[in-house]
């Protein structure tokens, strides 16, 4: 993998820290009306990336020391964490998250191949070739 300024320009305009500021989506919207969310990249090549759902699910029985199946299967539906290395094409207009750690084991190794754009203080993301995501976008505000 190159380090992302390999093909990206001098000045990197994806470094820093970016809010959540809301995901459009055509019919599932998994993580609610107003989800939350955090979204990091730094020089280095590294992103993290952590989403959920606002107000969050809470535990219906909390009396023991672990909550119900129920309760675990509503908070792991309501959150979505993963960490990585990306790289940018900037003559495509896409980055590429590579997984190295997620809160869904099965997408570990994947790569998330998004199409970006930015604005003054924002950036878009649209997942490419996700058939699942395909009306998706992601909206982020510096931080």
């Amino acid at each position: 993998m190159s380090a992302p300024s390999s093909n990206a320009p001098q000045s990197n305009p994806f470094v820093g820290t970016w809010r959540l500021v809301s995901i459009d989506s055509g019919e599932a919207r998994i993580f609610g009306d107003s989800p939350v969310g955090i979204l990091m990249y730094d020089a280095a090549g590294n992103v993290a990336v952590q989403i959920m759902r606002n107000p969050r699910p809470e535990f219906a029985n909390y009396v023991t020391s672990f909550p119900l199946p129920k309760d675990v299967q509503l908070a792991y539906r309501s959150y979505y964490a993963y960490y990585g290395r990306y790289t940018i094409d900037a003559a495509k207009g896409i980055i590429t998250h590579h997984l190295q750690g997620s809160l869904r084991p099965g997408d570990v190794g994947k790569d998330f191949i998004r199409a970006y754009t930015f604005g003054e203080k924002s950036l878009s993301l649209r997942p490419v070739d996700d058939a699942q995501a395909k009306d998706a976008q992601l909206n982020w505000e510096r931080a």
